[in-house]
């Protein structure tokens, strides 16, 4: 945003972007997309600054973020009309932050390939040669909600903090969720093996990236999550005088 204002007009980001906001008389169109039965089948949903976890950010007691996100998966999971049975048996939801909370990390980032050029990405170099220094610091939660990901699982749990829990396949990136994506709906990556999706680190081996959050033996109904701020709430949030942030906070990120 620049000044309060959307200024990206080029034809795939107004194609495929929906920025909501005072001009598009709408708060919260994922939320929307859902109840009308007209959800995109890849969806990446940003939230406002107020309703993020970011410290000092919302301005609702309790904060606005775990009802954000518990509005979504209920809108998920209560649409009962959509494709005929609903969304809840064929959605997969991912909920990643993108801070680490501030607190001691005892799992060490992998190593990472430091490059003087900004265009050389040497493949030859391992484990990461293709993120040239820019790739990996402190990990971030995920949380996976699905009909099919057994309640309370943990992935690459261990009994113990020194168990070395961060190998192959409970290691995760950014680039396994797009991996995911890409298994899931039979599309082709990138441009292997420069970029994240191609680097998965639970894509080794021929692993399938987030795979053992997934037993299609193991399907469960949906249980809401009860909020402390409704999905209305959301919708009509910049009706209602604000004025829409960037998710880091202030109207120009």
């Amino acid at each position: 945003m620049k000044n309060g204002q959307w200024y990206c007009n080029g034809g795939v980001y107004m194609d495929h972007v929906v920025a909501a906001g005072i001009s598009q008389g709408q708060g919260a169109p994922i939320l929307s997309d859902i109840q009308s039965c007209v959800l995109k089948d890849i969806s990446w949903v940003i939230p406002d600054a107020a309703w993020s976890d970011h410290p000092g950010e919302s301005q609702g007691t309790p904060p606005y973020g775990p009802s954000w996100v518990g509005d979504i998966v209920d809108a998920v999971g209560s649409a009962t009309n959509c494709d005929g049975t609903g969304y809840w048996n064929d959605t997969a939801i991912f909920i990643v932050w993108d801070d680490w909370g501030g607190w001691f990390d005892h799992v060490t980032p992998p190593d990472v390939y430091r490059s003087t050029s900004a265009t050389s990405c040497p493949t030859s170099v391992q484990p990461n040669g293709w993120g040239c220094g820019y790739v990996y610091g402190f990990r971030v939660p995920l949380l996976v909600v699905s009909a099919y990901t057994k309640a309370g699982y943990v992935s690459g749990a261990c009994s113990s903090i020194t168990c070395n829990n961060n190998k192959f396949p409970y290691q995760r990136d950014f680039g396994s969720i797009l991996a995911f994506i890409e298994y899931n709906f039979g599309m082709q990556q990138i441009a292997p093996p420069f970029y994240a999706d191609a680097n998965a680190l639970d894509g080794a081996k021929g692993n399938i990236p987030l795979s053992d959050f997934f037993s299609l033996s193991n399907q469960r109904s949906f249980t809401n999550i009860n909020t402390s701020y409704n999905a209305q709430f959301f919708e009509d949030y910049y009706a209602n005088g604000h004025t829409p942030a960037g998710p880091d906070g202030g109207p120009d990120d």
